[in-house]
C-alpha cells in the first residue's frame, strides 16, 4: 500500500511539470523516501508552486520559523528544494523532478555511499519509464524542452542572431559565471559507465549561477575561462544545449551523445526536431566537398556518413549545432537559418505550459 504522505509528494512534483513525469510506481516511491524523510516530503508537498516563505506555513505544522528554515534550508543542501531571496527574506519552493532534483543531484561531482545510491535509484525509475513508454506505444516526445545552441562562429555573416542564441552575450553581461559537472556525465560515471569527454559541462549565467556559488555546487569562473571552455568543449564535439526559453539564458550545457538523456533519445527513436530545436541548420555542397570524412566523426546525429567513398547528408537528422562546419576544410558544410524555424516560449513558466498541454503526452504523464 502507498504511503500517503509520498503519493501527495508525487502529486505535488507531477504539478511542478519539467520532462520527467512522477508516476506511481515502486520505483519512484524508493527514489522519493530516499531522497525526502516523511517529514520533509510532507512539508515539501505542501509548498504552493510559487516560493514562499517560512513564516507561511509555520503555524499550520506548529514549528518555530527557526525549525522550519532548518529543514528548508537541509532540503535545499540535499538538492529537492530551491531557495531564492526576495526583499531579504529568503523563499523556498520545491523542484521538479528534471530539470531539477535529478541534475542538481550531480552537479557537486560527489562520489560517496549517497550519490551513488541516488544515481542507481533514479536509473531504476527510469528504466520503469521506458517500459511504461514500450506498453503504451509513447515514443513520440512533447514539446521541446531543450534547444540547440549552434557554435556561434559557424553562423555566417549577414544571418540574424538572436540573443538567445549567442552565448557569447551573456558571457560578456553577467556578473557571475559557474562551472559545475557535467550530472549526465558523472551521473553515468556513478554507474560505472565513465565518459571521456571533460568532467566540467554545466555552465550558469547570473542569478543561477549565483545560486550554484552560494550552495556550493560549482565553482566561480572568469569571462575569459568562460571562452575558453566553450572552445575547448566545441574541440571535443559537445552541443551546447539550453533550456528552450528566450527571456534569458541562466544555465546550458555542454553534451555528449553517449550520455545525455536529450540527444540519446532523439537518435534513439529518430526525433530530432521533437526534442532539441535549433534557429540553423546544416547546407551541403557536394561540388565543394573533399570526402575527408573529418566532419563524420564530429555530427552528433549521424547525419553525415561515408558510403562508396562519398559523403552523404541526411538533413532530417541534423539539429543545427555547427560542429559539423567548424571542421570541414573546403566549406562544403555551412549553417543557414532553418526554414520556419519555431520561436521559443519566453520563460520556464509558459515552456511547462506548452509541454503540459501538449496532445502527445499521455496520461500516465498527467499523473
Amino acid at each position: 500500500m502507498t504511503d500517503p504522505i509520498y503519493e501527495k509528494l508525487r502529486r505535488a512534483l507531477q504539478l511542478r511539470g519539467g520532462s520527467l513525469p512522477a508516476l506511481d510506481c515502486p520505483e519512484f516511491f524508493a527514489l522519493a523516501k530516499y531522497l525526502f524523510s516523511p517529514e520533509e516530503a510532507e512539508l515539501a508537498s505542501e509548498l504552493p508552486l510559487a516560493p514562499i516563505p517560512v513564516s507561511g506555513i509555520s503555524d499550520k505544522h506548529g514549528k518555530s520559523e527557526e525549525e522550519l528554515m532548518e529543514i528548508f534550508e537541509r532540503m535545499a543542501d540535499n538538492c529537492v528544494c530551491f531557495s531564492l531571496d526576495r526583499d531579504n527574506v529568503r523563499h523556498y519552493g520545491l523542484m521538479s523532478l528534471l530539470p531539477g532534483i535529478f541534475d542538481t543531484q550531480f552537479l557537486r561531482g560527489q562520489v560517496d555511499e549517497r550519490s551513488v545510491r541516488t544515481a542507481h535509484l533514479f536509473k531504476d525509475y527510469y528504466r520503469a519509464i521506458e517500459q511504461m513508454l514500450v506498453e503504451t506505444d509513447l515514443k513520440a516526445i512533447p514539446f521541446p524542452m531543450a534547444r540547440v545552441i549552434a557554435v556561434e562562429q559557424e553562423i555566417p555573416q549577414g544571418f540574424e542572431i538572436h540573443p538567445y542564441d549567442k552565448v557569447s552575450e551573456y558571457i560578456e553581461k553577467n556578473e557571475y559565471i559557474a562551472f559545475a559537472h557535467c550530472y549526465c556525465r558523472h551521473y553515468a560515471k556513478l554507474l560505472g559507465e565513465p565518459c571521456s569527454k571533460p568532467a566540467e559541462g554545466c555552465i550558469a549565467f547570473g542569478r543561477d549561477a549565483k545560486y550554484l556559488l552560494d550552495r556550493k555546487f560549482g565553482w566561480a569562473v572568469t569571462k575569459e575561462e568562460a571562452r575558453s571552455f566553450l572552445r575547448r568543449a566545441e574541440e571535443a564535439g559537445l552541443v551546447h544545449c539550453s533550456s528552450n526559453t528566450t527571456k534569458y539564458l541562466t544555465f546550458f550545457c555542454n553534451c555528449c551523445t553517449c550520455h545525455c538523456s536529450i540527444l540519446k533519445s532523439m537518435k534513439k527513436y529518430n526525433k530530432q526536431g521533437s526534442a532539441a530545436v535549433s534557429g540553423f541548420i546544416t547546407e551541403f555542397d557536394p561540388e565543394k566537398c573533399s570526402a575527408c570524412g573529418d566532419c563524420v566523426q564530429r555530427c552528433p546525429m549521424e547525419a553525415l556518413i561515408m558510403q562508396g567513398g562519398d559523403l552523404v547528408y541526411k538533413d532530417s537528422l541534423c539539429i543545427g549545432c555547427g560542429l559539423c562546419s567548424s571542421v570541414c576544410p573546403t566549406g562544403a558544410l555551412k549553417l543557414i537559418t532553418r526554414k520556419d524555424a519555431p520561436v521559443p516560449p519566453r520563460d520556464a513558466r509558459e515552456l511547462n505550459s506548452r509541454l503540459n498541454s501538449t496532445e502527445q503526452v499521455s496520461s500516465y504523464f498527467k499523473g
